[in-house]
C-alpha cells in the first residue's frame, strides 16, 4: 500500500474502436492531480509496457480473442456475455458491465470509482499497488464496485453487509468522495476510522483507501467500496 502526496501528471491511455466523451472528468470540482487523457483505437494498444495507465473498453466478446494486448497492467473493460477463457497472461483488473451499461457508461463508472485512486490531491495510490499485491496470482482480477451514500442513515449496515460477502484473502479499495464542507481532516478522519473499525475481522487482506474531496453537495458523496477477486463476479 502507497499513500503519498503527489502533483505529477498521470497519464492515462483508453483504447476502444468507439467513440468517447471526456466530459465526465472535473478535474477542479474532483480535486485531484492533473491528467491527461490519449483516446486511441484497439489497434494502437503497445507491445510493452509504458509508464501509463492503460484502459482498454470492449464493446463485444469476439474483441478480446482478436487483440494482440503484449503490454502489462491494463484495465480491462468488457461486457458481462463474454465468455472468454483468459489463456494469456493478460496482467489485467478487469471490469465486467452489464449489457444494459453503454461502453461510456463503464468507463465512468470505473473512473469515479477506482481510477480516482490514482490521481487524488490528497492521498495518491500508486497504480502498481494493485498489480504487485500478493493476492494478485493469476495474472487478472476482476472489479466488483459498490457504492453506498456517506451521510445514509444506513450507512454503517450496508458497508457491514457488503464487506462480510468478501473473502478475507481479498482486496478492498475505499475511495472517499469527502465535500469540501469538511473543513479539515477532523472532518472525514473518524469516518476513516469508523470504517476501518468493519476490517477487524480481515487483518491479513490488502486494503486501500483515497480521498476525493469534491465541490459536489454532501447528499452527492459516496464511498466506493472496490472488491478486486480472483473469481469473475459473472461467471
Amino acid at each position: 500500500m502507497t499513500i503519498t502526496a503527489s502533483d505529477s501528471l498521470q497519464n492515462i491511455v483508453i483504447y476502444t474502436n468507439n467513440k468517447i466523451s471526456l466530459d465526465f472528468y472535473k478535474p477542479f470540482e474532483d480535486g485531484l492531480n492533473p491528467i491527461l487523457f490519449t483516446v486511441k483505437t484497439l489497434e494502437q494498444i503497445p507491445r510493452k509496457t509504458e509508464n501509463k495507465i492503460h484502459i482498454v473498453i470492449l464493446e463485444s466478446c469476439d474483441e478480446l480473442s482478436n487483440l494482440q494486448i503484449n503490454c502489462n497492467k491494463i484495465h480491462l473493460i468488457m461486457p458481462t456475455c463474454s465468455k472468454n477463457k483468459l489463456e494469456n497472461d493478460l496482467h489485467a483488473l478487469i471490469f465486467k458491465y452489464e449489457q444494459s451499461m453503454t461502453s461510456q457508461q463503464a468507463l465512468e463508472n470505473l473512473y469515479h470509482s477506482f481510477i480516482k485512486f490514482y490521481c487524488s490531491a490528497e492521498y495518491y495510490l500508486d497504480p502498481q499497488d494493485f498489480f504487485n499485491s500478493d493476492s494478485y496470482k493469476d495474472g487478472y482480477r476482476y472489479i466488483n464496485i459498490h457504492e453506498i451514500l456517506q451521510d445514509n442513515v444506513s450507512y454503517e449496515q450496508q458497508l457491514h453487509t457488503y464487506l462480510n460477502t468478501i473473502s478475507n484473502t481479498e482486496t478492498v479499495s475505499f475511495n472517499f468522495s469527502i465535500g469540501y464542507e469538511f473543513s479539515s481532516e477532523s472532518g472525514y478522519l473518524p469516518l476513516l476510522e469508523d470504517t476501518v473499525d468493519h476490517l477487524t475481522y480481515a487483518r491479513n487482506r490488502d486494503v486501500f483507501f483515497s480521498i476525493v474531496l469534491s465541490k459536489h453537495p454532501i447528499s452527492d458523496n459516496k464511498l466506493s467500496i472496490v472488491h478486486l477477486s480472483q473469481e469473475s463476479p459473472m461467471s
